[in-house]
């Protein structure tokens, strides 16, 4: 029976079916789901007795750092015929510690990276005829010249250090890595059966800083509640509790004192 052209037409307007992957070679294979403290040695062991392995490389996955098992490799057999048995054998087997996965490799082997290669951009050529190009403005860098390392520089910022030189509080102490769902209620509860007068935490907008402070009537009852609470555990963190430092103010720069306004002739 002859098909109709409506029938036809629809069959030329439907979609291809989709073409399969395309797949690596047939004597590579790929192991992931590597525990952290595997090495290559391991891989070559792992694998060795299912045939002759001509190269292997371990890799580490760095886009995504809080995968528990970040490692994964691929091995090269001489025959694609130990990779299929390989596959067969030790897939979901273990390796140092953990199950491992090994399937057939969907790329080809990766080759071996450069640590050291340096991403810049060559320099444009001179024009012909020695003449340089007439610049757009006469103080600004040539648009040929490029940064070094073709990256923009990092900034580091310098860590602000306690001051060490300033003297103890007699009634004060203070109260460190705390955790950050700790408020002012919470401190009371960690200093309960403690005489202190006031418990603070130090804060940046709404959110805590992790550490803050208690002020107490005097010394003694504050040394009694350091005994009590430092190295306690609150939230699944051991805090820290010590006799805080008095305030000092910074250092000014001396100025110079304004030179005085001359004085006007009133009329």
């Amino acid at each position: 029976m002859n098909a109709t052209p409506a029938a036809a037409a629809f069959a030329a307007a439907a979609p291809a079916a989709a073409a399969p992957a395309p797949a690596g070679p047939a004597n590579v294979i790929f192991i992931g789901k590597i525990p952290p403290t595997c090495k290559r040695e391991d891989i070559n062991t792992f694998v060795s007795p299912f045939g002759t392995v001509k190269r292997s490389a371990l890799r580490r996955i760095r886009w995504y750092r809080r995968v528990e098992n970040n490692l994964f490799a691929y091995v090269e057999f001489e025959k694609a015929e130990d990779a299929a048995k390989a596959i067969k054998e030790l897939n979901n087997k273990e390796l140092c510690g953990s199950a491992v996965v090994v399937e057939a490799a969907r790329h080809s082997f990766p080759p071996k990276r450069n640590m050291f290669r340096k991403n810049r951009k060559p320099a444009a050529a001179a024009p012909a005829g020695g003449a340089a190009a007439p610049a757009a403005n006469a103080g600004a860098a040539p648009a040929t010249e490029e940064k070094k390392g073709g990256r923009p520089r990092r900034r580091y910022y310098r860590r602000r250090r306690p001051r060490t030189d300033a003297p103890l509080s007699k009634d004060v102490a203070y109260v460190g890595n705390l955790p950050f769902v700790v408020d002012e209620e919470g401190m009371k509860d960690i200093f309960e059966g403690c005489k202190f007068i006031e418990a603070r935490v130090v804060r940046r907008g709404t959110r805590s800083k992790g550490f803050g402070f208690v002020t107490f009537a005097n010394e003694e009852d504050r040394a009694a509640a350091i005994k009590i609470a430092d190295g306690s555990v609150v939230e699944g963190r051991k805090i820290h509790v010590c006799p805080a430092r008095e305030r000092v103010e910074r250092r000014k720069t001396e100025e110079t004192p304004a030179a005085a306004a001359p004085a006007t002739a009133s009329k």
